[in-house]
């Protein structure tokens, strides 16, 4: 998966992974793609209905692909810290930050290399301590398993409001 696909990818997850989609999310993944050349020239609204399909289809299968996409990839710091910075501005979009999406923060984060908390927190603009706390349950798979038994993903629909 090329680095853009798996940025748009980021992006949508963190905005799925609290079971709801809202309209502020899909409105900063438009902007965002609009303001910046992160995801390349990915046709975002295509892309968007495509992901959303591919959820309603798979479900939870559908976020684990993608935290295998981002243990597998071969990314530079900078590009580990772009996407953390992305799906931080997802978690924080709607202004609601559920512990799910921070676990889930944590499981994106424990999948990639960049060496220390204190990088993140100098580098990653939203985040803060809680996003980086160590749980009670620290070891990945647990992590991993617990996000995952405590999450239900209901079918998902994109509304096209522009603001």
């Amino acid at each position: 998966m090329d680095y853009n696909s798996l940025l748009l990818k980021t992006a949508f997850a963190c905005m799925a992974c609290d079971g709801d989609i809202a309209t502020e999310e899909v409105q900063l993944i438009k902007d965002y793609a609009k303001s910046s050349e992160s995801f390349g020239d990915i046709d975002i609204d295509k892309k968007l209905n495509e992901l959303v399909n591919e959820i309603n289809q798979n479900g939870k299968r559908f976020l684990k692909d993608y935290l295998t996409d981002v243990y597998e990839a071969t990314l530079s710091v900078e590009q580990e810290l772009q996407l953390l910075t992305v799906a931080v501005q997802m978690i924080l979009a709607d202004k609601v930050i559920e512990y799910n999406e921070i676990k889930f923060f944590k499981v994106i984060r424990s999948n990639l290399k960049v060496a220390s908390n204190e990088t993140i927190l100098q580098k990653v603009e939203g985040v803060t301590e809680d996003f980086l706390a160590e749980d009670i349950k620290a070891d990945y798979l647990q992590l991993f398993d617990d996000y995952f038994e405590n999450i239900e993903l209901p079918h998902f629909v994109l509304t096209n409001r522009e603001h």
